[in-house]
């Protein structure tokens, strides 16, 4: 391996990957039912939406905290750290990493962002106040609900030693995450980064709010449908939940180690629109630069890109400035909108997207993207895998980026090792 890149930049393996979905719990099942175009929206569980206009939402279904945790820790988490520990776990598992864990801890760190945090038991803790009085809270209301708990719950169960961050960058906030951990890693202040993001914020609170601002798909009698990035019926996110985390290691510890990575990360760009709490920039120059950022960072030109995983969200306000930016970086790349499975689970949805990036290049293969049946008159046309995955042998440099509200962008460039 070749840790240290012509421009000075040191590159951070991925040698692991857990990802608990809507589609699935672990990388194996992950990625089969990615490839399978499996959808995983559905009418929401996790609370009585009857009286809300929007009802649909892409749950983790297949997730039962008890697999990884025992009942006493799964009381004092917040389902967002659930999803982040268990997250974690499959990731140390997926690079074998337990021994370096119990023998390096010092040198390992941990990044594991939020956009949100317990926004679940915070909404538990004041219905507890209205209905019982303040005395009866629960005295683990306030571990539950700071958005680091996912990052101290990990540390604490797993033994983390070395340093720890949670970023909180809303929709970008896991390709941050990622991000962190590749500065830890090129720094040379961790040999390896337990790193990704963490959101269950299918609440009352947040959909009523997201419903207030129009944001998300009222298309409730049909929720597989209802995300269509870069469509003409786009007309809004389904919101989502879930965590992703990847494993980082510099070069050295990868080889010491004998690990397999599945593709390494040169490049990062992060921009500001400073245009709109809400909306992002029509012209789209924040998410373009980030990638050229990314790019530039990565000593890579544009059309080395293969495969972009975009933020791709369904709005009207999103896609289209945003596609015409992925065109400006390489108007022949491949893309897909994976949101339009797994709905967009805020805070976590980058850290998903970097590991769909790295699972892409190390399988040769862009995963497909669901709902795309004409594209929108505002929407450039890129060549947008839909229905089915396509083989991509050529495939060496992959971009996923995201767009945030408050209007943060975040770019990382992953390329085959």
């Amino acid at each position: 391996m070749q840790g240290e890149m012509e421009d000075g930049y040191s590159a951070a393996y991925i040698t692991g990957v857990g990802v608990v979905s809507p589609i699935g719990v672990g990388c194996k099942v992950f990625w089969s039912s990615l490839l399978a175009n499996k959808s995983g929206v559905g009418p929401i569980t996790l609370f009585d939406a009857r009286d809300y206009e929007v009802r649909i939402a892409a749950q983790c279904w297949d997730f039962d905290p008890k697999d990884f945790m025992n009942r006493k820790a799964t009381q004092r988490m917040d389902r967002f750290a659930q999803l982040g520990l268990a997250a974690a776990k499959l990731a140390l598992e997926d690079a074998n990493a337990w021994g370096e864990l119990e023998s390096n801890a010092k040198r390992v760190g941990l990044i594991l962002g939020s956009g949100i945090g317990g926004v679940a038991s915070m909404e538990d803790t004041m219905y507890t106040i209205d209905t019982k009085g303040p005395v009866r809270a629960n005295p683990f209301a306030v571990t539950r609900i700071m958005p680091n708990s996912a990052a101290a719950q990990i540390s604490i169960q797993l033994g983390v030693q070395g340093p720890s961050v949670t970023p909180a960058l809303a929709c970008a906030c896991g390709t941050d995450a990622i991000g962190l951990g590749y500065d830890l890693i090129r720094r040379g202040d961790a040999e390896m980064v337990v790193c990704g993001a963490a959101e269950a914020t299918i609440t009352p609170v947040i959909v009523a709010g997201f419903i207030a601002m129009r944001a998300m798909s009222r298309n409730n009698a049909d929720p597989e449908a209802a995300c269509r990035p870069y469509d003409k019926d786009h007309a809004g996110f389904v919101i989502g939940e879930g965590s992703g985390v990847v494993i980082l290691e510099s070069a050295e510890s990868a080889e010491r180690r004998g690990a397999e990575p599945y593709a390494k990360i040169t490049g990062l760009g992060r921009t500001t629109d400073a245009y709109n709490v809400a909306d992002p920039d029509p012209e789209g120059r924040g998410i373009l630069r980030a990638m050229q950022i990314a790019l530039k960072n990565a000593g890579v030109e544009g059309e080395r890109v293969g495969y972009i995983n975009p933020h791709g969200t369904g709005t009207v306000a999103g896609d289209g400035p945003e596609s015409q930016a992925m065109w400006a970086i390489n108007p022949d790349v491949t893309v897909s909108a994976t949101k339009s499975m797994l709905g967009h689970s805020l805070g976590a949805t980058g850290a998903i997207e970097t590991a769909i990036c790295a699972l892409a290049i190390k399988e040769k293969t862009i995963p497909p993207m669901r709902n795309l049946e004409v594209l929108a008159e505002d929407c450039a046309a890129l060549d947008y895998v839909v229905g089915k995955p396509r083989r991509a042998q050529g495939l060496e440099v992959a971009l996923c980026t995201n767009l945030a509200v408050g209007g943060h962008n975040v770019a990382l460039a992953l390329e085959r090792v």
